[in-house]
């Protein structure tokens, strides 16, 4: 499978008008705009502009609404919780941990819950958004809206979403420490991209619909091998990863009566709902100064450990992404042909050329 670089500013600018065409305030495209170009400058194009196809064929079938807007069901510092109304994820998950955010650097922490939203893409984002703030923040996300995808440690059928887990620590006058993994072995995009790439994914990611293991991505896509039932990606860590799957899907959805993923699975959505905790640092160390030396000095211990390969020096969470970003603001994001060519015809619906960008 060919590939195209695409500069990230004429994918921006596409997405962008793709959705106020759409029908979406132009407030709303450039959040979703910036949120999604940025995922593929960190090098997460399971979380990019390739989600482009599925928002639109959701907002096809009716399932996805311009209309569809979060309203606030609870604001009472520390507790804020909003009902997501399935509408457009990216502004509406990013209202959300900023009205949050605003709460914690008041009365020094706020517990957010964000029910049943429209995707809401790359969660590290919202980590990243919370650290600009000058806050910790710890997210925890579930994926509903679709058959399971996940299976239990020890099991041939899936029972989990994807399910993310991430975590933000500001440091003061320098780049956020950024933890974000979805809690399966991979992200179901990065399968996504693996199939739409014809490559297949590692040995020990999924199994197939019989449980046993195979690296083609095609088994954990609805109809992908036609006549087979669908397989299922693998937790990491085995139970680790399994445990801790199960519990955000109830403390994300399952407390609050949001959408599971053992509930009323379409076709052509994903529906996120979002547990998190924002704190300000402040309250636990006033000093700025010490929080910053204490965490630089603890980072530069942990990336002086002897690397296995010289080559491959040893990072700490976020440092990749950063690299990537600014790589690949020189160099272009990569799309494979088939993503591009599932874009373009998206945004023909609404009589966009895509490229003319």
């Amino acid at each position: 499978m060919t590939y195209r670089l695409h500069r990230h500013e004429a994918l921006r600018a596409l997405t962008r008008e793709m959705i106020v065409k759409a029908g979406w305030t132009e407030d709303e495209a450039a959040e979703t705009a910036h949120h999604l170009v940025l995922a593929n400058l960190s090098g997460h194009d399971s979380h990019g502009v390739g989600m482009l196809p599925l928002y639109f064929n959701s907002l096809t079938d009716g399932n996805l609404k311009p209309s569809s807007k979060a309203k606030v069901r609870v604001e009472a510092a520390p507790f804020l919780i909003v009902d997501g109304n399935v509408a457009l994820g990216q502004p509406t998950a990013s209202d959300a941990v900023r009205h949050a955010a605003t709460m914690a650097q008041s009365g020094g922490v706020a517990i957010l819950n964000l029910l049943d939203a429209h995707h809401i893409g790359r969660i590290g984002h919202y980590a990243e958004i919370a650290a600009e703030a000058g806050l910790i923040s710890f997210f925890w996300v579930n994926v509903a809206g679709r058959p399971p995808i996940v299976a239990p440690f020890g099991a041939k059928q899936a029972r989990f979403g994807t399910n993310p887990h991430a975590i933000g620590i500001p440091v003061p006058d320098n780049e956020p420490i950024i933890l974000d993994f979805a809690t399966s072995r991979m992200a179901h995009g990065k399968a996504r991209v693996a199939l739409n790439k014809g490559v297949p994914v590692p040995p020990g990611f999924i199994i197939d619909g019989e449980g046993r293991p195979t690296t083609d991505p095609a088994h954990v896509f609805q109809h992908a091998i036609p006549g087979q039932p669908l397989g299922a990606l693998l937790p990491f860590g085995d139970h680790k990863g399994a445990g801790l799957s199960l519990i955000v899907e109830l403390l994300s959805a399952g407390l609050m009566g949001a959408a599971r993923i053992d509930e009323k699975p379409q076709k052509t959505w994903v529906i996120n709902s979002l547990f998190g905790v924002l704190i300000d640092p402040a309250r636990l160390e006033p000093d700025a100064g010490l929080r910053k030396s204490r965490i630089e000095s603890y980072l530069a211990f942990v990336r002086a450990a002897k690397p296995q390969d010289p080559a491959d020096p040893v990072l700490a969470p976020g440092d990749k992404e950063r690299a990537t970003r600014i790589e690949r603001a020189k160099t272009g994001i990569p799309l494979d042909d088939e993503t591009w060519a599932q874009i373009v015809a998206a945004a023909a619906r609404f009589g966009i050329d895509a490229e003319r960008f």
